[in-house]
């Protein structure tokens, strides 16, 4: 079950002295939840007929739209995948991890967390890399790093919201105890701006546009730490051995959308501001942040005896263990795909 964190804090818990009221007709109560049981593993995830449609989960991130823009002009029709645009990325981490979804849009930050915890999973392929897009967005009274001192900085609430205070409390020459830090949902950061509940948000498209247009200025981004945030496609391991041929097929629909985009920018940039609910010329000022790797570029990421996403993955691993946001060391490696060119390539 995923928890939405950034809604109401409402939980359900079932405890033993509940459990302990049902002593007449425990059989038959057994038995209809077997039943309700069976009835839903059939419907869902318990399935494992290959006609049932792979579960993605994903949030709102401009770099994301290209599958959903396969989605709606066919190349990834309803019956092979279906995507679940979840209102925030910690809530599409949590419904990986808890196997709400066999594939989901990730940080590269959040695929090693999961590695740490013990995740089996595979990364597909590398959906984009921020060059700006991701940002410390201030109130106009801050003019400087320095000037973060004695104040609120709100951060996402996902290991890359950590890493992005790391970068830019060492750009400013600052301490953790020289800030007061408030996590928070990326869904949530307008709102915040507007009742004054902090001074600065380190946050991403699209709550950055949306900061941007209420008055708040970047001091930091992205494009000052370059090749360090990553956007994965991940898919669960036993998914990926089980139903390989429907998964390399949900990446090859990715680059062929990619591939539409590059012969009919126009016509893409409408359909996937259409959908964000925006315009064409905002989408294109949030997408100018995201540099999208191609198919070729991808098997340089993702490939060889060296792949070239191991190296930045290190450092975030050594930056992450420090903060004490891994249990333990782990190795982007791991969850690569010897075969990948196969699996990515028509």
């Amino acid at each position: 079950m995923v928890q939405f964190r950034d809604n109401a804090n409402m939980s359900i818990e079932l405890n033993g002295r509940q459990m302990a009221i049902a002593q007449r007709g425990i059989i038959n109560r057994l038995f209809q939840a077997s039943t309700v049981l069976l009835v839903l593993c059939t419907l869902s995830a318990c399935s494992k007929e290959p006609s049932e449609p792979l579960r993605i989960a994903s949030s709102p991130w401009p770099g994301y739209e290209p599958i959903y823009l396969a989605r709606d002009i066919g190349y990834l029709p309803k019956e092979k995948a279906k995507i679940f645009e979840l209102p925030s990325s910690d809530i599409t981490l949590e419904s990986f991890r808890n196997r709400s979804a066999d594939m989901a849009t990730l940080t590269l930050d959040e695929t090693l967390d999961l590695l740490a915890g013990g995740v089996k999973l595979r990364v597909l392929f590398v959906m984009d890399g921020s060059n700006g897009a991701d940002a410390v967005m201030a109130v106009p009274q801050i003019k400087t790093l320095a000037d973060l001192k004695g104040r609120r900085i709100v951060i996402t609430n996902i290991p890359l919201g950590v890493y992005m205070l790391t970068r830019t409390l060492n750009a400013a020459k600052l301490t953790r105890e020289d800030v007061q830090v408030i996590p928070s949902a990326e869904s949530l950061h307008p709102e915040m701006y507007q009742q004054g509940k902090a001074d600065a948000f380190i946050t991403f498209e699209p709550a950055k546009s949306q900061l941007a247009a209420m008055g708040a200025h970047v001091i930091f981004d992205s494009s000052q730490m370059p090749n360090e945030i990553f956007d994965l496609m991940v898919v669960h391991e036993d998914v990926f051995q089980a139903r390989r041929k429907e998964v390399c097929e949900v990446a090859r629909q990715w680059f062929r959308a990619l591939e539409y985009i590059k012969q009919s920018p126009d016509d893409a940039a409408r359909s996937m501001a259409r959908r964000l609910g925006i315009g064409v010329s905002e989408y294109q000022a949030m997408a100018g942040g995201i540099a999208i790797p191609t198919q070729q570029e991808n098997l340089r990421l993702l490939s060889g005896r060296e792949p070239a996403i191991a190296a930045p993955a290190d450092n975030l691993v050594e930056v992450m263990l420090k903060e004490g946001q891994l249990k333990r060391n782990v190795d982007i490696r791991q969850a690569l795909d010897a075969g990948i060119e196969a699996c990515i390539s028509k």
